[in-house]
């Protein structure tokens, strides 16, 4: 089984919580990984966790990496966590700036001293080395090139702390990451989470999307905040939208070719899953994806438990014999056919 996270900063407790529980289900062999930003981070403690113990020490690293979150942005009350007292009140000043950027600060403002707090909570966690162990899922995390726009993708041995924290970088927040000489942002804006990518390089053809923000947000949003905050989800959600509409076609292009060759194949007979919460998504307040509170995160936990239960019993036994996501209305003319392109000098009708 293929999984692939999506960022959502606070929210990726959400994915924490549907990867707790689906560790619990022996049926589900996680092959291969892949996320962005708050993705990334799950995804990285996941493969580690599985190279180094199987499903119980993957379900331990994520619940310490969502620990010193909590202990990192100034939320006491983690319990089993004080050893990380030393950090607590790092991403404090940070958590506040979040809510400044909605004033158009520059980073210089808001950050001065260019504080990644991530940096210290990935700090003695993640290990990288063992992601080049025999048997490790293979993990793939996208940042996005600050001079192109695009998408690169690092996978298994190329991916550092330096990388996790490329795929995490707010702009607004943070500085830009340096990596062999390229700059990286937040791989949210390019690969959110990688998709197409996998199944193209022979991924299991069972992909579980795990979403962490609702496919549809009805109503105008009026407030400075509300406005942010929905540009910033479109912002994150393009490329995810534009991976599906990319894979709905293909499967429409291909269904009648049943000799199709390579990654014509693999595109053709994907199967696609998706995790979410629809509803308690869109009931959330503003903001809230910048809230690292243990009370939130475990709220967010809590969510994705119910959210994985509710897909397993609906859909388990689809793993290995359909698509349980609905591609088609993503595969839709963005035009009507009928329109034609008028050409200069032609008569009209």
């Amino acid at each position: 089984m293929t999984l692939a996270l999506q960022g959502g900063g606070s929210l990726g407790a959400f994915a924490w919580g549907v990867l707790d529980r689906l560790l619990e289900v022996p049926e589900l062999r996680i092959e291969v990984v892949s996320g962005a930003s708050a993705g990334a981070m799950n995804a990285a403690m996941l493969a580690q966790g599985l190279a180094t113990g199987g499903p119980s020490e993957a379900k331990r690293l994520l619940e310490v990496f969502w620990r010193r979150v909590a202990v990192a942005s100034g939320s006491p009350d983690a319990a089993g966590a004080r050893w990380l007292f030393p950090f607590s009140g790092i991403m404090s000043p940070v958590a506040d700036a979040l809510r400044q950027t909605v004033k158009g600060l520059a980073r210089q403002q808001i950050n001065p001293l260019g504080v990644n707090p991530l940096r210290s909570v990935l700090d003695g966690l993640f290990d990288p080395s063992t992601l080049r162990r025999e048997g490790a899922p293979a993990l793939v995390v996208s940042a996005t090139r600050v001079s192109t726009g695009e998408a690169r993708l690092f996978r298994n041995a190329e991916i550092t702390a330096e990388v996790l924290l490329a795929s995490a970088c707010l702009p607004q927040l943070f500085p830009a990451v340096e990596i062999e000489g390229e700059a990286y942002w937040d791989g949210g804006f390019a690969s959110n989470p990688p998709l197409r990518a996998l199944i193209e390089a022979g991924a299991p053809a069972d992909v579980v999307l795990v979403r962490t923000t609702p496919v549809e947000r009805p109503g105008l949003p009026l407030s400075s905040a509300a406005i942010v905050e929905r540009t910033e989800e479109m912002t994150f959600g393009g490329a995810l939208r534009q991976e599906l509409r990319s894979l709905a076609l293909a499967q429409r292009v291909l269904a009648d070719l049943p000799s199709a060759p390579g990654v014509l194949a693999r595109l053709r007979d994907a199967r696609l899953h998706v995790i979410g919460a629809e509803e308690e998504f869109r009931a959330l307040k503003i903001g809230s994806h910048q809230d690292a509170s243990w009370a939130f995160l475990q709220e967010m936990r809590e969510l994705g438990h119910g959210a994985a239960d509710c897909w397993l019993e609906k859909h388990l036994g689809a793993i290995g014999v359909r698509s349980t996501m609905d591609l088609v209305d993503f595969a839709g003319p963005i035009l009507e056919p009928s329109i034609g392109v008028q050409r200069v000098g032609a008569p009209q009708a």
